[in-house]
């Protein structure tokens, strides 16, 4: 992901019958009039750290082939 300038966490919420966080993350890159947004899930529990979190849906948001930007 060479050209993106931000990323942002646009909605979360954690699947309890699942036990997985649910989110939609927000690619902001030059040249595309609105965001790229990925819907993601990760397994994890609640208690995990915010950075961790963060960290976790991010690099799945690139692993689904956003790294191509």
């Amino acid at each position: 992901m060479h050209h993106a300038t931000a990323t942002r966490i646009a909605r979360l919420i954690y699947n309890a019958a699942q036990r997985r966080f649910e989110a939609v993350v927000e690619f902001f890159t030059p040249g595309l009039v609105e965001p790229l947004r990925v819907p993601v899930r990760i397994n994890a529990a609640p208690g995990i750290s915010h950075r961790q979190l963060t960290r976790a849906l991010t690099r799945e948001a690139q692993r689904r082939g956003i790294g191509g930007l």
